[in-house]
């Protein structure tokens, strides 16, 4: 599955198909792409990447989120996010709260919220991997080529659910293709979307964490 995701992330950037970005990428992801491209088309730059080959496939991990989906929304600022939220990491498991609503026996007695207090909470899931490729790159201006590189790189691209209202509404994935509900066993498409690729939003809240 990853390299015909990273395969069909670099055609839709290739393209500059926004529609397809929409469609692939999370909002926050498919923004990214598309202003930083906006912006090099009016500069008369044009990039295109070329993956000539995949290796060493691997899961890198996963997580799951709970809380409000405002709280894990990267088209806003994290500065801004964690002004309203508490966050707190267990294990995989990263859980935001809205600041002053945890349990009083929680506050003080934690810095760890209690399981009851989340649990019921909203809850979505996230997954990435990495491979191993050798890419060429290619930067022309004007349509006369200005740059260009080939070597391996490291690739890590991740993928996240929908924002599930509940954990028992979280799917099992099947191998047609399909998702089972798995609080009312009916399959639905599936609708995860590409939230990060060449780690472009997890850098960028790094640093903004670090701050």
């Amino acid at each position: 599955m990853t390299p015909v995701v990273i395969s069909r992330m670099v055609d839709v950037i290739n393209s500059k198909d926004e529609a397809a970005m929409s469609m692939m990428m999370t909002p926050a992801l498919a923004s990214m792409y598309t202003s930083a491209l906006n912006q090099m088309s009016e500069s008369g730059y044009d990039i295109k990447i070329d993956i000539k080959s995949l290796n060493n496939v691997k899961v890198g991990g996963t997580s799951v989120k709970s809380g409000q989906s405002e709280a894990f929304d990267t088209t806003v600022p994290f500065e801004t996010r964690s002004r309203n939220f508490s966050y707190y990491g267990m294990g995989p498991h990263i859980i935001a709260s809205e600041r002053g609503t945890l349990s009083k026996d929680t506050e003080v007695s934690s810095e760890l919220p209690n399981l009851m207090d989340i649990y019921g909470e909203p809850v979505m899931m996230e997954f990435w991997s990495t491979a191993q490729a050798r890419v060429a790159i290619s930067l022309s201006q004007h349509g006369k080529v200005v740059d260009q590189d080939e070597g391996y790189m490291p690739i890590v691209v991740s993928m996240a659910s929908p924002t599930y209202p509940h954990i028992t509404e979280a799917p099992i994935i099947l191998a047609d293709g399909h998702i089972r509900n798995s609080k009312y066993g009916t399959k639905v498409p599936f609708e995860w979307r590409v939230s990060d690729l060449f780690l472009n939003i997890t850098n960028k809240e790094i640093r903004a964490i670090e701050k």
